[in-house]
């Protein structure tokens, strides 16, 4: 007699992730309890219709006589590569295990037919069942499947968040130029179409933070800030010093650079980012610094790889400095390029030096 599978596929792993089963499970009884771990943390996902399917279709099967199985198989919560992988993985163990003669192929129908033709390469498929929610068909049943499905943080990255970038991106296309004529013109009449512009970009932002959580993140930085500060944390106060000169900065360089005349407005840009290299450098140094401090106060202890972390600040800015220099004489009033040339070899040096200490400190480290 024929050996039948019934496969569940989960290709986004919700029974590991939502009901904490650990896969593959094989047999009816293991399938049953994973469905109730499943069905306990979320009765409405697709998957528990999808599992209680296969263990039907496997029951009757051994009703007609049949030597059926049923196995349940999941992948990642993170759906591409990585989740296919864990599948592949998963069926070799349960081919290996069960033997089977051909394979029923159970899935909710959404995102699991991708992994059908991986399947298919490795056993005989002799059926392929989707398996679909049954809803009300009316407007308001298909809002709410909708609105359960992007409730889901996966969901919402893969769906929404390229939807809130086109939306985002093409609104800028448009924005900017009327943006710039308003600039130039101070023609009010312009207003309406700017105004028109920003609803667009405002809709894709705000998409572009639902997709992504932002409340929530915003939320654990407002904590983490809170605590920080009520604790008086050094580092925080470093944080603080840092954005408040860069700050300052911009708005100095700013200002140089308006009162400055310049033969076009690219040469005033790489003007103003040339004079906010070294700013933003003393900047990070300032943030490594009070890690630094921070460590220190916490472990009484001073870790010399952060030490290096400044030299390799240091070269970066002295190596974009070069870079700038460079391209301010090519295109504008600029300095003797040979300065720029040195301050290029300058900052490969001093990284290359910062480099070598640092792999040795590595390696005494380690040694000791």
């Amino acid at each position: 007699m024929k050996r039948t599978l019934v496969l569940a596929v989960d290709r986004d792993d919700d029974f590991g992730v939502k009901g904490k089963v650990s896969t593959p499970v094989i047999g009816i009884e293991g399938c049953i309890s994973a469905a109730n771990s499943l069905g306990i943390a979320d009765p409405e996902d697709s998957d528990l219709n999808a599992l209680y399917a296969a263990i039907s279709t496997c029951m009757d099967l051994q009703e007609q006589g049949s030597d059926a199985t049923i196995a349940l198989i999941c992948g990642d919560e993170k759906v591409g590569h990585k989740s296919d992988l864990a599948l592949v993985s998963e069926l070799e163990m349960v081919l290996d295990e069960v033997k089977p003669d051909n394979v029923v192929l159970i899935g909710d129908g959404a995102e699991d037919e991708y992994i059908y033709p991986i399947i298919s390469s490795r056993a005989h498929v002799d059926s392929v069942k989707k398996v679909f929610v049954k809803q009300a068909p009316n407007i308001e049943g298909s809002l709410y499947v909708i609105t359960k499905m992007l409730s889901e943080r996966n969901k919402r990255k893969r769906f929404i968040a390229p939807i809130g970038a086109l939306i985002f991106i093409a609104s800028l296309f448009f924005l900017i130029p009327d943006l710039v004529l308003f600039l130039t013109s101070q023609d009010l009449s312009e207003l309406p179409a700017i105004f028109r512009d920003l609803i667009p970009l405002i809709v894709g932002l705000a998409l572009l933070l639902y997709a992504y959580d932002f409340s929530d993140r915003w939320n654990r930085f407002m904590h983490y800030f809170k605590d920080n500060i009520l604790a008086r944390s050094t580092m925080m106060i470093m944080i603080t010093l840092a954005i408040g000169i860069f700050i300052i900065s911009c708005i100095v360089c700013y200002y140089e650079v308006k009162d400055t005349y310049y033969d076009s407005w690219f040469i005033a840009l790489l003007s103003f980012i040339n004079m906010i290299i070294w700013p933003g450098m003393i900047c990070l140094i300032i943030y490594i610094f009070g890690t630094i401090l921070y460590e220190y106060q916490e472990a009484m202890a001073i870790r010399l790889s952060n030490l290096f972390d400044c030299f390799s600040v240091a070269s970066f800015g002295v190596m974009v400095t070069g870079l700038m220099d460079l391209a301010l004489f090519y295109i504008g009033p600029g300095d003797d390029p040979m300065i720029g040339i040195i301050e290029i070899v300058l900052g490969i040096v001093i990284s290359m030096v910062s480099s070598f200490f640092k792999r040795q400190y590595k390696k005494n480290a380690i040694a000791g």
